[in-house]
């Protein structure tokens, strides 16, 4: 369990220093700090929208086992969604902000909206596999 952790903190280690790189258009250090909290507060609802919906047909032996298998879900979705959105939408924003080819931003932001799409999509029945899997584990003990 010590190594999942370890995995975690690297990968939100991760995602905060790209992130951090790619909101070089915000001027204070307090603006760059809100995006990555709100980036981060979105991330958390949505990967919890995702869990909610994929754990639809999972049934799980307990109540405490669901919720151990939805913080370690959470906690390994979050920074690999963030890592399909929150550097991209600062890039976006940085030019947005310089104000060059509004047609080249759209067309990112059209791309970037339905590469998100699907690894929803994905994510919802890896999910559901992922905690499956999880509770096989647990009852085969």
């Amino acid at each position: 369990m010590l190594l999942i952790y370890l995995i975690i903190i690297i990968l939100f280690i991760v995602l905060l220093s790209w992130t951090w790189n790619n909101v070089k258009i915000f001027e204070t250090t307090a603006q760059k700090i809100f995006y990555v909290i709100v980036g981060l507060i979105i991330l958390t609802i949505v990967t919890l929208i995702i869990f909610n919906i994929s754990k639809g047909s999972v049934d799980y032996p307990n109540i405490e086992i669901m919720k151990q298998i939805r913080r370690i879900a959470l906690l390994i979705f979050i920074p690999i969604n963030g890592f399909l959105s929150m550097p991209h939408f600062a890039s976006i924003f940085k030019e947005m902000g310089t104000g060059t080819n509004d047609q080249k931003t759209k067309k990112k932001t059209i791309i970037l909206a339905i590469v998100i799409i699907i690894s929803i999509i994905i994510e919802i029945t890896y999910l559901k596999d992922f905690q499956n899997g999880i509770i096989k584990i647990i009852n085969s003990k």
